[in-house]
């Protein structure tokens, strides 16, 4: 699979991008569901962060030839700080939280790793 993601056109890949990124700043800033409805749920909120920036840094590392994979990191992770700021800073119903933005910064390392194994 990895295979067929890479030999999309630069066009195709870059548009995916692009959409994944933009995904992730809309589920970010969007509205939290009603609590009642999550409270058996503990903790799916972190692996839903966990989740969209593991994949996100999968297609990265699967599709960009990144020579310095530090910067790739530390990109992903201000990413998700960034989020968490533009939350706290513009949307009313949106606040920071420390938590959110950690298990986002696991989800860039553990998707890093979990890829780079197999390129």
């Amino acid at each position: 699979m990895i295979d067929y993601f890479q030999n999309l056109s630069k066009g195709i890949q870059n548009f995916i991008s692009i959409l994944l990124v933009l995904s992730i700043a809309v589920l970010h800033f969007m509205n939290p569901p009603d609590i009642e409805t999550f409270d058996s749920l503990i903790g799916i909120d972190k692996l839903v962060h966990f989740l969209m920036f593991f994949f996100l840094t999968s297609w990265f590392v699967m599709i960009y030839k990144y020579s310095h994979k530090f910067i790739l990191l530390s990109y992903l992770v201000f990413f998700g700080l960034l989020l968490e700021l533009m939350q706290m800073g513009f949307f009313i119903h949106r606040s920071f939280e420390w938590f959110d933005w950690i298990a986002d910064s696991i989800g860039v390392i553990v998707g890093f790793f979990t890829i780079s194994k197999w390129i």
